[in-house]
């Protein structure tokens, strides 16, 4: 089974699920659990639109360009970046 079979078959089942929690919307109205699961619904339907759009659209990288240049060591503050994780400079554990 491909993965756009796959995606074709959760979205049925989505879709039956809907129809079945509007009929328990209907018949109990709005109760707290019937609202609650229609949220959920809600929610699974976006996530696989979602998902969908990912799988099938077609897969383009965007490259970050880095540059070899030095870097500013101004940015980085008073220079204890270098000792980040490892305490102050000259300090020992007990």
């Amino acid at each position: 089974m491909t993965v756009n079979e796959d995606l074709d078959r959760t979205r049925q089942a989505i879709q039956a699920l809907d129809r079945a929690v509007a009929e328990l919307r209907i018949r109990l109205g709005p109760h707290l659990d019937v609202l609650r699961l229609m949220d959920d619904l809600a929610r699974c339907t976006a996530d696989l639109r979602r998902l969908e759009q990912q799988v099938r659209a077609p897969h383009r990288q965007e490259l970050m360009v880095i540059p070899d240049d030095d870097r500013e060591h101004g940015l980085w503050g008073a220079g204890d970046v270098d000792h980040e994780g490892l305490g102050a400079p000259g300090r020992r554990t007990p």
